[in-house]
């Protein structure tokens, strides 16, 4: 078997940890989601069935009480309390039927009088017992000192029943007259509770239980009472597990604790792990397979690529690489050859451009007319038209020569006099955009207009004087000079806008004479290096400046046998 090459095994190694890795993270990811969607939904559910249950507990204990503070009622109350007579008795068994008929749980009626004495009570004989009696007089002596208006107890003897009482103490105007307690009927209470699909608890703050719907919760506590861990999530009863959750509410004083049936996750987490696990090694089986695959046939082109490329380095530089894997890297060996087709080519004409690299040199570097001197033009014009067409058809003629001027390609070189022509042109059209704001003054010996120079040479300079000379002044002069000295031609542009301080000039000076391009300030390293392609013998441009008092720009041009 061939041993795989040193490239194959790093990007294995690479894909092998990356893939393993994002399996692993996602088969946790996965797991969270479902612990997490699950936990989630059985919360969501909990809380809704405590909304019910609040709900449906509300509207039994205001009937209750409504039932108790009614005026009608009050006044048997007290009636049955003093008197105890058999047509107030008749009364209140017609209320309490009335009010039975309709409640959603049914209740049973016990009238006392201050001294603890039954006047009415509504009681089957079998469940009318000492039991019972004393222990409303304990729940009627303590109504009595009670300073809410209603007092709750929960009434239990035996059995797997409890009932839940609301007593009111009587007052009159000598003071404790008696009370009156209903006892809510245990049986009505599941009617309404285990219509839900989940099991309840109400107690109250002594933990007695008011109602339970599965009385094997209690088993293991004290009798007919319910205490949790209020932090306690789940709670085990028997083999089942459960989701618990309490609500209180604090004016009656109940808890209400739900149960929603959650079964061990245990087998239900391992069986889903395994099957993940499974998953994932199956997922892993695959992208090894791919990987290896993918790995093999990179490894293939890149080893082609590398030994075409070193043919073309060590044997023969005209080689053409030839892959045929359809895939990247034959895209790659295309450009490579077109690469070394272009160096052979340039390479070849290398000699030849030597005698004319000044020329093309210069004609890469030949001035351009700026965009926005077109626009802000033609929107001059544009005003002219309405307000002064004299004017504009001025301005109309000087920019039509401008554009004639500037793409004629027929000739890069011209006499100083029909560049000037050009320049002013270019000045008168700046002076109508710029008016009081900008001033120049033309200064050219005679004896200059003969000399051929550089076309569009000055412009730029121009260009540069009101581009930077707005930027912190509201008005801006410029002088052009020239003369001759000697075998030179010397230009001078200068302005009076906020010049430049030392450091910047300096600056400017070394990047004139750099063979490195500089972008922000290529303007006039551009002219410097025109001039000196095609003049030579010191010939360039040099630069004077003091901040605050306008900017120089000198051009030298050697000019033997140019006049």
């Amino acid at each position: 078997m061939k041993e795989k090459s040193r490239f194959q095994r790093e990007l294995e190694q690479h894909a092998s940890k990356q893939i393993i890795g994002t399996i692993l993270i996602g088969c946790l990811f996965f797991c969270a989601a479902m612990a997490g969607t699950t936990l989630l939904g059985q919360k969501i559910r909990q809380e809704r069935h405590l909304d019910a249950i609040e709900a449906t507990f509300w509207e039994i204990w205001n009937s209750s009480e409504r039932f108790l503070m009614s005026e009608e009622n009050t006044e048997l109350f007290f009636d049955c309390a003093e008197k105890g007579t058999e047509e107030n008795r008749k009364a209140l068994q017609y209320q309490l039927g009335k009010y039975n008929l309709e409640a959603l749980v049914g209740i049973h009626l016990m009238v006392m009088d201050e001294q603890g004495t039954v006047q009415y009570e509504s009681f089957p004989d079998d469940e009318m017992n000492l039991h019972r009696l004393e222990f409303n007089r304990a729940a009627a002596s303590n109504a009595s000192s009670w300073k809410k208006k209603l007092y709750s107890t929960v009434y239990f003897l035996d059995g797997d029943t409890s009932e839940y009482v609301l007593v009111r103490p009587l007052y009159g105007e000598e003071g404790f007259a008696g009370s009156a307690a209903v006892y809510l009927e245990a049986a009505d209470w599941n009617l309404h509770f285990q219509k839900y699909q989940y099991d309840t608890i109400l107690t109250d703050k002594r933990a007695d239980v008011i109602y339970c719907s599965n009385y094997s919760f209690l088993e293991g506590y004290a009798l007919n009472k319910y205490r949790t861990d209020a932090g306690a999530h789940y709670q085990q009863f028997g083999d089942s597990r459960y989701l618990t959750d309490s609500r209180f509410l604090e004016e009656p004083g109940v808890y209400l604790y739900s149960f929603i049936y959650t079964p061990g996750t245990r087998t239900s987490l391992l069986i889903g792990t395994a099957v993940i696990l499974g998953l994932g090694l199956v997922w892993t089986g695959m992208f090894f397979h791919l990987m290896h695959t993918m790995a093999a046939k990179t490894s293939r082109s890149v080893g082609q690529l590398i030994q075409e490329i070193r043919t073309i380095r060590k044997e023969d530089p005209r080689h053409l690489v030839k892959i045929d894997t359809g895939d990247e890297l034959e895209e790659i060996a295309d450009q490579i050859n077109k690469m070394m087709a272009s160096i052979n080519e340039l390479n070849q004409k290398n000699l030849d451009l030597v005698n004319v690299n000044n020329r093309m040199e210069i004609q890469n570097l030949q001035a351009q007319i700026n965009p926005h001197f077109i626009y802000n033009t033609l929107d001059n014009i544009r005003y002219l038209i309405v307000q002064d067409a004299r004017k504009a058809d001025e301005l109309i003629e000087r920019f039509t020569h401008i554009l004639r001027y500037s793409i004629n390609n027929t000739k890069n070189r011209t006499y100083l006099q029909e560049d000037m022509e050009y320049i002013e042109d270019y000045l008168v059209i700046q002076k109508t955009r710029f008016g009081a704001k900008f001033s120049y003054s033309l200064e050219i010996d005679e004896e200059c207009w003969p000399v051929v120079i550089p076309k569009l040479l000055l412009q730029p300079l121009i260009e540069n004087s009101l581009k930077y000379g707005f930027r912190k002044k509201a008005a801006i002069s410029v002088w052009i000079r020239g003369r001759i000295e000697g075998d030179y031609l010397v230009l001078e542009v200068r302005d009076d806008g906020p010049g430049q301080p030392q450091s910047t000039l300096e600056t400017l000076r070394s990047i004139l004479n750099s063979g490195k391009i500089n972008i922000a300030h290529n303007g006039l390293q551009n002219i410097n290096r025109r001039i000196f392609l095609e003049y030579g013998h010191d010939s360039g441009l040099t630069l004077d400046s003091e901040e605050g008092e306008g900017f120089t720009v000198t051009l030298r041009l050697w000019i033997q046998g140019e006049k």
